[in-house]
């Protein structure tokens, strides 16, 4: 009976202790993934754009600070952990690293689903949250989007232009979807109307918030683009669930699921 009053006692101390740890997120994508992972009383702040709906999940800052990544900012908030994206703000992290706080680095670096699993598995574990990113990893996992598309070739177009199919998160999407990308490749830099009829794509994937007046965004709307469309399938998404290479991009499967159903 002592022996048992020990161990628990002993789980409750590490539980506790995991659970006073306290982060802050600096990045759009870390304060995605802890809004899911970590308990609410761990989170310290965010980043300003954690209260921005067109940028987040189902799940939206309403009660921590929404912090810019700047070092005045951040003297308050030293004896936290740091979640921050060190390609974003390399001087930064050198300061804060001078001053002794604890950071972690998270760099967009996962390029695959088993990647970007094995960092929510990593932040389970900072976070002491084990059980419930493993429940996560698991559910993604289980996930099963595939449409019945005898042609699958796609095209993705969002408010910014083309979206390059290299990208983990549109691959991944792609292939949650049982599609793939154009066999006459479009980027950026070499995108027009004549390109994308050329490349005779036959789904086309919209990502968009309808909030841009570009003439990127534009070209979503244009009649050659809608009568090439008209007799294939077309799907809308908004731009929220690709901003980040997380989760997002199986909800945003998921819509277009949902879509096809009603085709």
């Amino acid at each position: 009976m002592f022996k048992f009053f020990v161990c628990s006692t002993a789980l409750f101390f590490v539980m506790a202790t995991a659970r006073a740890e306290q982060f802050v997120s600096l990045t759009l994508c870390s304060d995605r993934l802890l809004l899911d992972i970590a308990h609410p009383e761990q989170i310290a702040a965010m980043s300003a754009y954690s209260k921005n709906p067109l940028m987040m999940l189902d799940k939206v800052n309403t009660d921590k600070p929404a912090l810019e990544p700047q070092l005045a900012t951040l003297l308050p908030y030293l004896d936290k952990t740091i979640l921050i994206n060190e390609t974003f703000y390399p001087q930064l992290v050198q300061d804060l690293k001078k001053l002794g706080a604890n950071i972690i680095p998270l760099n967009d670096t996962p390029q695959t689903p088993d990647e970007l699993f094995a960092l929510i598995l990593k932040l389970g574990k900072i976070t002491g949250n084990e059980i419930h990113a493993a429940h996560l990893v698991k559910t993604l996992q289980l996930k099963n989007f595939k449409l019945n598309q005898s042609v699958t070739d796609t095209l993705i177009l969002s408010d910014t232009g083309v979206a390059e199919s290299d990208f983990p998160q549109y691959s991944t999407l792609l292939n949650l979807l049982g599609l793939t990308p154009l066999k006459m490749p479009l980027t950026a830099q070499n995108f027009s109307l004549e390109k994308m009829l050329l490349s005779q794509p036959n789904v086309l994937i919209e990502i968009s918030d309808k909030q841009s007046y570009n003439q990127q965004a534009a070209l979503l709307n244009h009649p050659v683009l809608q009568k090439h469309f008209k007799n294939r399938p077309h799907f809308r998404i908004p731009m929220k669930y690709t901003y980040c290479f997380d989760h997002g991009v199986w909800q945003g499967a998921e819509l277009i699921y949902n879509q096809n159903k009603t085709l």
